[in-house]
């Protein structure tokens, strides 16, 4: 079958390859690949940042953002049928399952370290025509969102990411009411859509411009967008006043940083990009020590995603058609088959989500 794959920590060894169809265990459902969305991550794999190719192989096939229709539900007949369509979830528990969160389902919470994730390290990802998966990892998408139904691994990032927030913010006899988040990427957007959701006035502040599609999409969902240009972070709290929340979806440590002094008190501060570069900033460390203390102000990153979470974003992913249709279809603007699959790591700055399409 045909497939993408990388050498581990080659930039530049991004390659078409043939490899044998998966063989699967007789409790693994089969599931045919339609589309793979490329990332952050994906890139930074393709550009020679580490990974690792799962034992015995000396090479990884990639993506992580996967949506598929069931092929052979193999153990899972009954709660699976061929041509349900599904997404598969990233991590797996670390080796042996020993940390207590892997053992209780919460891969995303591992002790270890010890974990895989597929396309990313120590299993095969994606992009292939097919794959093997226990369908205890696979979450079935019903056919009417299959259309966005690439969005549900990124937006399972945010669903944690504020599921944290609010069980959080419970330590607060009210609800928060104003919130930032910072870049108009997929998860961004997303972040914004789920805020929206909520009812909780929401600025997006992004460098793209303010015709923009990522624009667009910010305001037909309800929230303002802002571009750094106009007013830098390092304003939001003398634009906007007291802040509740605070996204986090860019990656650019230094954001991070100034982001702290925009928090309103009592409010929170969500991590959730992955910062990548040398981007040290000096930093006064009383000053930060006080603005937490003094402010009931909280810090809290958040990687990965439990299942859940994935199911929390089927029904959301509901929402947004109900809410807002078409919206979330518009942010998958770029497709690519996968004869030209080279092109979907061009990026342009117009891109949003761009996705490999296998069918």
């Amino acid at each position: 079958m045909r497939a993408v794959a990388v050498t581990p920590g080659v930039s530049g060894s991004l390659r078409p390859i043939e490899t044998p169809e998966p063989n699967p265990a007789a409790h693994e459902a089969v599931v045919r690949v339609t589309q793979v969305g490329i990332c952050g991550t994906d890139m930074a794999i393709v550009g020679g940042m580490h990974c690792q190719s799962p034992s015995g192989s000396d090479f990884l096939i990639i993506g992580h953002e996967s949506l598929g229709q069931v092929v052979d539900p193999g153990g899972a007949a009954g709660s699976l049928s061929p041509g349900d369509y599904v997404v598969a979830t990233v991590r797996r528990p670390c080796i042996h399952g020993r940390c207590r969160p892997c053992r209780s389902g919460h891969t995303d919470m591992c002790l270890t370290g010890d974990f895989t994730e597929r396309g990313i390290a120590g299993r095969h990802g994606y992009m292939a025509e097919y794959y093997a998966e226990d369908p205890r990892f696979l979450v079935k998408v019903p056919a009417q969102l299959a259309p966005v139904g690439a969005l549900l691994e990124p937006l399972s990032v945010p669903e944690k990411g504020l599921r944290q927030v609010w069980k959080i913010q419970e330590r607060l006899p009210w609800a928060p009411r104003k919130a930032v988040v910072l870049g108009a990427g997929p998860i961004g957007l997303l972040a914004a859509m789920l805020l929206r959701l909520r009812g909780i006035d929401t600025w997006v502040f992004d460098i793209a411009s303010p015709g923009s599609a990522k624009a667009s999409i910010a305001s037909q969902t309800g929230a303002a967008f802002v571009n750094t240009a106009d007013v830098p972070v390092s304003a939001i709290a003398q634009a906007l006043g007291p802040v509740d929340v605070i996204v986090e979806a860019t990656g650019y440590s230094p954001l991070a940083v100034e982001a702290i002094q925009q928090l309103g008190n009592n409010g929170v501060l969500c991590l959730l990009g992955m910062a990548a570069g040398a981007n040290a900033v000096p930093i006064d460390s009383g000053a930060f020590n006080n603005a937490l203390v003094t402010g009931n102000r909280l810090v809290v990153g958040s990687v990965n995603a439990n299942l859940a979470d994935f199911q929390a974003g089927v029904d959301d992913l509901s929402e947004f058609e109900k809410e807002w249709p078409g919206v979330a279809a518009s942010m998958l603007n770029r497709r690519v088959p996968l004869t030209e699959y080279q092109t979907a790591f061009q990026r342009s700055p117009e891109d949003i989500k761009v996705t490999v399409l296998l069918d």
